[in-house]
């Protein structure tokens, strides 16, 4: 039998979004034997576009939540987290004095796509091509990955950002999509508009690729797999947010459930991992803080355990354990 063919999502979120990736993807390795680094095709935006270039560059799921909580790690996490951590460089914080600044006024390209086809540009991806751009650069903490990677492209590698210009979404990686390298693509992708300055690349300014949708899931339609894994660190379902942030975490959640059903239409079978009370709890509000880190992948952990202990939601992941080879296709 062929090996089933598996893409995994991992949406934004922020600081608080890696560690809960982190928690996620360490349980499905625990619990399941299987190593993320193997998907066919990992798809990051924003948070999740440091954690997917990190599973491309060799990083275990179990090395990702034993940095966040100052565990050993393994030879290979070492020596790229090491080296990360190593040269890393604390970035200033915003002021809330930047947001008053004056907003850009609409590009013509912008305004040349909301005359053609007004149905096809999202509102939020408009609205933050507007922002006011941030002071603190990000392309420096994400250069480090130059000396790390690969100089070509990480196979199976599709990082989402916004053409700042146009709000339009671009997805490097992906055949036909602009080439630049990788730590571009990922200070792209996590540029948030107002708090990090644009990334500039091959002459062009992005934005975060959370600004079309925290995952972009729907950049799977259409695509040849058997099961898609979605890991969503900014929605939440069933009403089980009761925060500030509770709104805006149902509108991200059927996001997620509208560009899955694209998806699913294909014949593929989906998974979705959100954040359930006790890791919602634990991530508070403030997508950037760092402190909650160690609490945040114990409860999503947990969490995770539970969730794919179910009957219904093993039966969809059995194409991550239908594979002896998995672990042999680690980097």
């Amino acid at each position: 039998m062929d090996r089933p063919r598996v893409a995994l999502v991992l949406g934004a979120g922020g600081i608080v979004g890696q560690a809960y990736h982190a928690g996620v993807l360490a349980a499905l390795e625990n619990d399941l034997g299987w190593d993320p680094r193997t998907a066919d095709l990992i798809v990051g935006s924003s948070a999740g576009s440091v954690t997917a270039a990190l599973l491309r560059l060799g990083v275990p799921a179990s090395d990702l939540a034993a940095w966040a909580v100052k565990a050993p790690l393994s030879v290979r996490g070492s020596a790229v987290i090491g080296y990360l951590e190593g040269n890393r460089e604390e970035l200033p914080r915003p002021e809330l004095r930047d947001w008053f600044r004056p907003w850009r006024v609409p590009s013509a390209a912008l305004l040349a796509r909301l005359a053609r086809r007004p149905w096809g540009v999202r509102p939020v991806a408009a609205l933050m091509t507007l922002v006011p751009p941030g002071r603190i650069d990000i392309t420096q903490p994400a250069g480090l990955l130059d000396d790390i990677a690969p100089a070509a492209w990480p196979q199976g590698l599709w990082i989402c950002a916004v053409r700042q210009g146009d709000g339009r979404r671009v997805v490097f990686g992906r055949p036909g999509s602009p080439i630049v390298a990788l730590s571009r693509a990922v200070a792209a992708s996590c540029s948030i508009p107002g708090y990090f300055s644009p990334v500039r690349a091959g002459g062009v300014d992005y934005l975060d690729g959370g600004a079309h949708s925290p995952t972009n899931a729907d950049v799977l339609r259409e695509q040849d797999f058997q099961l898609v894994l979605a890991i969503s660190p900014m929605s939440a379902a069933g009403g089980r947010a009761r925060s500030l942030d509770a709104p805006l975490r149902w509108l991200n959640h059927r996001r997620l459930e509208r560009e899955l059903r694209l998806v699913k239409s294909g014949g593929t079978t989906v998974v979705r991992i959100e954040p359930g009370s006790a890791s919602l709890s634990a991530m508070g509000i403030n997508p950037m803080t760092e402190t909650r880190s160690a609490r945040i992948i114990l409860e999503s952990f947990i969490e995770t355990g539970a969730h794919v202990a179910s009957h219904s939601v093993r039966d969809r992941l059995m194409p991550l354990t239908r594979t002896d080879a998995a672990r042999e296709r680690a980097v």
